[in-house]
């Protein structure tokens, strides 16, 4: 058996890598469809017999990359939380990280795998499995979020992350067709609105259970 760190091993862990970059390159400028396998291996300076020995077709490849942004994007909060960063501090940069240059490359990427997990099964069941995880990874954070105090427990979870994962989506179909607007400082201020609105939830409800109807504090004899 060939040693994790084997220099076969990491050239086989870099020719993927390579197949993906051109992969998401290629898918961008000239879409899912229209994309053939030769000239990702073209791009990539490698034969399409690589592309096969590391891929079953065309749509692995597709449903890999998308793989591996979410997968990035999931280390990238969870060193945040580990630098301390607030759940719910992540939960709104998610929405409102619409400068990332990053994101110039990703969204094409994304548009594309909505668009053809439309037609083909396999892709469907690859982009909805990596939806899932992203959407199970933003549920803990709302968990996180509501445990520590700073976002209400009247807000349900999944609702939540359903509405974050929308927000990113949406901004990346947009972006994906040069959609520009809204202005940046006004939907940053809109989305803050937003989680600080469920957060103020969170200090009424507190509010409530230690000051009696009425408003005024019991004393005690």
């Amino acid at each position: 058996m060939a040693d994790p760190d084997s220099p076969s091993r990491q050239s086989g862990a870099l020719i993927r890598d390579r197949l993906i970059e051109a992969a998401v390159q290629e898918f961008g400028e000239q879409g899912y469809d229209r994309t053939r396998v030769q000239d990702i291996a073209r791009r990539a300076g490698l034969s399409t017999g690589a592309i096969y020995g590391n891929f079953r077709n065309k749509a692995d490849l597709l449903a890999e990359a998308v793989d591996r942004g979410l997968a990035a994007a999931a280390r990238k909060l969870d060193e945040a939380l580990d630098r301390g960063a607030a759940s719910t501090d992540l939960l709104e940069m998610i929405t409102t990280d619409l400068s990332d240059p990053r994101r110039r490359t990703w969204a094409p990427l994304v548009s594309e795998a909505l668009a053809a997990a439309r037609r083909d099964d396999e892709v469907a069941r690859r982009v909805h499995a990596a939806l899932r995880r992203a959407e199970t990874r933003l549920t803990d954070l709302v968990e996180l979020a509501q445990q520590d105090g700073s976002l209400t427990a009247e807000v349900d979870g999944a609702a939540c992350a359903r509405l974050v994962l929308c927000a990113s989506l949406g901004v990346d179909v947009l972006t994906a067709v040069n959609f520009e607007g809204p202005d940046r400082k006004a939907w940053t201020a809109l989305m803050h609105r937003i989680f600080a609105g469920a957060a103020a939830a969170t200090v009424r409800t507190v509010a409530s259970v230690r000051r009696p109807a009425g408003g005024r504090s019991r004393r005690s004899g």
